[in-house]
């Protein structure tokens, strides 16, 4: 264990110093240039450093991070948006210095865990193909993370944890209830839990949620919580048709927005109705089960990111759990989200799309996509041994139990 935290320790130095000593030399707004940047402490992530860190900071000091719903208008102004608990998890970062050196330092600790964070949830689901590593760490999606300070990589690990230990009811539970409550539209992670049987881990799952959202809001005395609704109601009102999501997308062609929400609900209803249906199959032969859990997650995950009302492309990182579940070999499917470094070429990558068809069409075909050659594509025996659950009992050894 030891010899993992040396290498660990000397991979995130020498990718500190790489960055540090590179990023002077680019100054374009670019992913790559953002990410080097944020890798280097150069420039403050624009979530981490502008949201998670002055939030962090206001819990330190005994105050509610949350400011008025009325003073927010959109962009460049981004709110602290989150339960408190996400807020009292970057507290250890808070309280380090900001700067030192000129180095921002939280934000170089969080880009080295965001980027641990991707490498060991592609562990988890399986992936045993060094090759797989780079091409996932330099996709625009998980770039745009880095470069944001966004939280998605670490969400990406706790759909990983619950994936890995899925037959064990507290291990899945606590996983998916941690990803649920800092992002609260993973939801559709509890109904994968319970429409494949495990719902004890759902239980876990729901419990742990409210769980840590009531003791978060307990410590800071229920302080806002009357205006979080209009908070988060607020939000949506400004960033729902600017984002990527399914609504901004049928606003896009022309949709009413009453008709635009129904059309959403529709599509995430089927979607959550396939992970049902493929949940539901009998196993004939050994790993036929995990082939329904894997297809199962896959429609789970699509309903999440359908019926988000606001969805941002560093989202898509997601797209790599379905990937990896269905081919954890390197394969044509990986590069798939790598397109999006064409699509920004054609200015079609944008982080504030406000309705851009081009930019709208172009990510929705590619997500459509993936999520659908991954529910097609079966997966090798061989590949359902390496990814069994933690914990699972091994058809060749039931017998002897």
């Amino acid at each position: 264990m030891w010899l993992v935290a040396v290498c660990a320790a000397l991979a995130a130095t020498l990718l500190f110093g790489v960055a540090r000593a590179i990023s002077p030399h680019y100054h374009d707004d670019s992913l790559w240039a953002n990410t080097l940047a944020s890798l280097g402490g150069t420039i403050k992530p624009g979530d981490f450093g502008y949201v998670f860190l002055p939030a962090g900071d206001e819990v330190l000091a005994g105050r509610s991070p949350y400011s008025d719903p009325d003073l927010f208008e959109g962009p460049p102004q981004a709110p602290y948006a989150y339960p408190p608990v996400l807020a009292y998890a970057v507290t250890p970062l808070a309280a380090l210095p900001e700067e030192v050196a000129n180095t921002f330092v939280p934000g170089v600790l969080f880009t080295l865990i965001l980027i641990a964070a991707t490498v060991g949830g592609l562990y988890l689901l399986g992936v045993r193909d060094w090759r797989c590593y780079p091409v996932a760490l330099l996709a625009p999606v998980t770039l745009e993370a880095f470069e944001y300070g966004a939280i998605g990589p670490i969400l990406l690990l706790l759909v990983a944890v619950a994936w890995r230990f899925r037959d064990r009811a507290e291990g899945a539970g606590l996983a998916a209830g941690g990803t649920v409550v800092a992002k609260l539209f993973l939801w559709p992670l509890l109904v994968w839990l319970a429409v494949t049987g495990r719902i004890r881990a759902a239980i876990y799952a729901v419990g742990t949620a409210v769980g840590l959202a009531f003791v978060s809001w307990l410590a800071l005395g229920f302080e806002d919580i009357a205006d979080y609704p209009r908070l988060l109601r607020k939000l949506v009102d400004v960033e729902a048709e600017n984002s990527y999501s399914a609504f901004a997308i049928f606003r896009t062609i022309g949709i009413p927005e009453f008709p635009s929400r129904l059309l959403v609900l529709a599509a995430g209803g089927v979607l959550l109705g396939l992970a049902w249906r493929a949940a539901r199959g009998a196993p004939a032969e050994a790993g036929a089960e995990r082939e329904h859990d894997r297809r199962s997650l896959t429609f789970a995950l699509a309903a999440a990111l359908v019926l988000t009302p606001i969805l941002w492309l560093h989202y898509l990182v997601f797209l790599f759990v379905p990937i990896a579940l269905a081919r954890p070999r390197l394969s044509a499917l990986w590069f798939a989200p790598l397109a999006l470094t064409v699509f920004e070429a054609l200015d079609w990558y944008r982080g504030w799309p406000a309705g851009d068809a081009e930019a709208l069409g172009s990510v929705a075909v590619l997500t459509a996509v993936v999520f659908a050659a991954c529910v097609g594509l079966p997966s090798a025996s061989g590949r359902q041994r390496n990814a069994a659950p933690a914990g699972a009992v091994r058809p060749d050894r039931a017998s002897s139990l």
